[in-house]
């Protein structure tokens, strides 16, 4: 009896200790991006105070909506790991309760401690901070004082714990749950006499109450923690991280206008999906019904198109309700409940939404055949068929927000659900994708296509609902309707590249390569490689530049190429001379830096530099593009005022405009490609 009680004591001891691990399991991961895919979920542990703190704005990107756009576009859900004491954040990321974490990390710090650091969100002083009415004024006067310093902002934030031992003040420990911006309040309310913090968390809090005696060490990066052995993830990081600074001011703007503020900043934002018939990329340009057709109505407008495409599972129309957006360009009707919410235009089309029935399923005979069945689609749609009058009603199955019609045909595809409603468009263009699926019954005939606008923009609706009228009239839609929603077999050119199902370029995997190699967005040099090639490896241009980045024999030879025409090496060389080129402005913020780079490629950077001195003489910022050294370019168009500079006459009105087009496209590529290169959001 005893035996069995002992041998019944270890089974217990064993199944306990089994579940334990299979928690530890879930809970702890280490794994790089696939295995975070798998989990579904992108966790980030976050220092004490983080979330509801006001130093949330570094140089206009907010932290935390950074953070939730990142794991957006990787089609992860984000979930916040709080720690209650800033010293837990690196060991937890170690273990694998988190895969990034956030304090104000360094660079030399994390590298110290075995951590990798992402690329630089902002840029910052280490500052050694007194109480106003201190006696302390200077540096040099805190020998034998007291500085306050938590051991993880010793640790992990200033780039060595030797700068503040070389202060000679004594160190005295902060509890590491008191939140940094309750470090400052401490020394402004005298509790302590001196602390550490950096510059940003200072301007963010205010300079009230307190005196900065100057900084420790040399401006440093301010970044994000990973765990090493997770490159895929890093990766992902960096080059979100680099189209943000490059393109994210412009992208995250919220504000809801009318004609007005559109003419005010000379850009509509479009809010649309990456659809068969609203957006694509195709032979690296961008087309799509809606999109053509948007960029004629922004055209005659004077402004231009740029896209806003919602992550997975957000409604493209919460986007426009929050002021993301001017208007919305769905190809789908608008739903029978959001009618109040915003302002429609005229109709411009109509379609049918069609029943489809899943594989081995007989679609219904007629439309009567679907009482009581189980119909899937997005809520939209629904919306529309829940009116049809049938003996019973249908049992509504809506996807989550977000989801299109082409999710319908996935679900219905691998045995989701056996009937799902799609529109006749959509359907034209991909069914003969899908086999086994079969089309039904039209359910609801003739439904109107519309715009959506922003609520209150009665100025910019009733000149959209103008314009799209005249473009019934024009035969500008029914030229569209013929080229981007006939069917699959389009027009394509003699020498369009092949480029893969779910590829951007037909070099996206040497793309890539290049852009881990010399730190750029592979994003970024697609544009420039449609730009120069179109993505033909053979292109030979009037000048005698050649290749897929259109570098002259000279260039090519002192970048060690030894055949242009060869895809890896041209795309290694091109990726090394843009590197180049924006080396040469590194004093500038990165999205100037990026801006002046490319028109550097364009025409040289000793135009570029002549703008700048043009810049300084008209009272404009050099180191700013937009406005100012794009301004002074435009005038050094002009021969008279070029001559007096030293690189002298230059077309740079042509390379203003090819910096805007590569910029505009590398903005649509960066919505419409996740970091990673996987299919569009």
């Amino acid at each position: 009896m005893r035996n069995h009680a002992l041998r019944y004591g270890q089974c217990a001891i064993l199944f306990a200790m089994v579940l334990a691990s299979g928690c530890r399991a879930s809970r702890f991961r280490t794994g790089d991006l696939e295995a975070m895919r798998r989990a579904g979920e992108m966790r980030v542990a976050v220092r004490p105070g983080f979330l509801s703190s006001p130093a949330h704005r570094i140089d206009d990107l907010d932290q935390p909506e950074m953070l939730r756009q990142l794991a957006a576009r990787l089609g992860l859900t984000l979930r916040w790991v709080q720690a209650s004491r800033n010293d837990q954040l690196l060991p937890w990321l170690r273990e694998g309760r988190a895969d990034l974490a956030v304090l104000r990390f360094s660079p030399a710090a994390l590298e110290r401690n075995g951590f990798v650091p992402t690329t630089a969100i902002s840029w910052v002083d280490d500052l050694v901070i007194v109480n106003e009415a201190s006696s302390v004024i200077k540096l040099g006067m805190l020998r034998n004082t007291n500085l306050s310093v938590q051991r993880s902002v010793e640790e992990w934030v200033v780039p060595s714990p030797s700068l503040l031992q070389g202060l000679g003040a004594n160190l005295l420990p902060i509890p590491e749950d008191v939140p940094l911006e309750e470090v400052l309040q401490r020394v402004r309310g005298g509790r302590y006499s001196a602390t550490v913090l950096d510059s940003g968390l200072v301007d963010a809090l205010g300079r009230r109450g307190i005196r900065v005696l100057g900084p420790v060490a040399r401006r440093r990066p301010l970044v994000w923690a990973l765990r090493p052995r997770n490159p895929r993830f890093r990766e992902a990081v960096d080059e979100f991280l680099f189209a943000e600074k490059v393109l994210g001011g412009e992208a995250r703007e919220q504000a809801c206008r009318d004609l007005k503020g559109i003419w005010k900043t000379h850009v509509l934002r479009l809010v649309t999906r990456n659809a068969p018939t609203t957006t694509t990329v195709s032979l690296g340009g961008l087309r799509g019904f809606e999109y053509d057709l948007a960029v004629a109505f922004a055209r005659s407008l004077g402004v231009r198109l740029q896209l806003v495409i919602p992550p997975r599972e957000t409604d493209p129309l919460e986007l426009l309700e929050r002021g993301f957006g001017d208007m919305a360009a769905l190809h789908e009707p608008l739903p029978l409940e959001s009618l109040g919410r915003f302002l429609p235009t005229g109709a411009y089309r109509r379609i049918d939404l069609v029943c489809v029935a899943g594989p081995g399923v007989d679609p219904p005979a007629s439309v009567e055949d679907l009482a009581g069945r189980v119909v899937a689609g997005p809520p939209g749609f629904l919306s529309w068929i829940r009116e049809l009058p049938l003996a019973r009603p249908i049992q509504e199955r809506p996807l989550a927000a977000g989801k299109d019609v082409l999710s319908v045909l996935a679900l219905l595809e691998r045995g989701g659900a056996e009937l799902g409603v799609a529109d006749s468009d959509t359907l034209r263009l991909e069914l003969s994708d899908h086999p086994g699926l079969h089309r039904g019954p039209i359910l609801v005939p003739g439904c109107s296509l519309r715009w959506a606008v922003a609520p209150g923009a009665l100025a910019l609706q009733r000149r959209a609902t103008a314009f799209l009228r005249q473009a019934r009239r024009s035969g500008l839609i029914r030229r569209l309707e013929l080229s981007e929603l006939g069917g699959k077999n389009r027009w394509r050119p003699p020498k369009a590249p092949n480029i893969p199902p779910g590829a951007l370029t037909p070099f996206d995997g040497l793309l890539m390569q290049a852009g881990r190699k010399y730190r750029l967005d592979w994003r970024l040099l697609a544009s420039v490689m449609y730009e120069e090639s179109r993505f033909d490896p053979q292109a030979v241009g009037p000048g005698g530049s050649s290749g897929l980045f259109q570098l002259m024999p000279f260039t090519w030879q002192e970048l060690g190429v030894t055949d242009p025409h060869d895809p890896r090496q041209a795309i290694d060389a091109g990726a090394r001379y843009l590197r180049r080129l924006m080396d040469e402005f590194s004093s500038v913020d990165m999205a100037d830096r990026v801006a002046m780079a490319i028109a550097a490629y364009n025409v040289g950077p000793r135009h570029v530099a002549d703008a700048r001195r043009l810049a300084r003489e008209m009272g404009l910022n050099p180191d700013r593009w937009t406005g100012n050294v794009e301004t002074a370019m435009l005038l050094l168009d002009n021969p008279e005022v070029a001559r007096r500079f030293p690189a002298g006459v230059c077309r740079c009105r042509r390379a203003v405009a090819y910096t805007r087009r590569i910029l505009r496209r590398y903005g649509a590529y960066r919505e419409l490609m996740t970091p990673i290169g996987a299919p569009g959001l």
